[in-house]
């Protein structure tokens, strides 16, 4: 293969709970120890998937029963992860918000760790899929 590592990739369906988060975090911390990788690339995306799923549950206006996908996926140099629900794919972008807000910081948090980050419409079905890239240095 001339040197190029294909790509390995995990993927989780997990239900709209409070609880999501968590059970994703944990899921993938486990799947980044199997891959060896540790360090601020997979503390970075840690925090991002843990924004991302939030963001997934709170604000996705999809059916009852709509699970999320969530994906992680390491090529050897790179860390990417997914979030995937059935909410609308609209634009998305980091949120203004004030000093004493609660909440609305999510995007503005991965877009702050993450090398590279977007959303767009979920390859094979409905609503959106949002990704965020982390370099893996060292």
């Amino acid at each position: 293969m001339d040197g190029i590592r294909p790509a390995d990739d995990a993927y989780w369906l997990l239900p709209r709970s409070p609880r999501t988060p968590g059970w994703a975090r944990a899921f993938f911390r486990a799947q980044a120890r199997a891959w060896g990788v540790a360090g601020p690339a997979a503390e970075a995306a840690e925090l991002a998937l843990s924004e991302l799923v939030t963001n997934a549950v709170r604000h996705a206006r999809a059916p009852r029963g709509r699970q999320i996908g969530v994906r992680a996926v390491w090529d050897g140099a790179c860390l990417r992860i997914e979030v995937a629900d059935a909410g609308d794919c609209v634009d998305l972008e980091p949120a203004p918000h004030g000093p004493d807000g609660e909440g609305g910081r999510g995007l503005a948090v991965v877009a702050a760790v993450a090398d590279r980050w977007g959303h767009g419409p979920r390859p094979r079905g409905i609503g959106k899929t949002v990704w965020a890239e982390f370099p893996v240095r060292g």
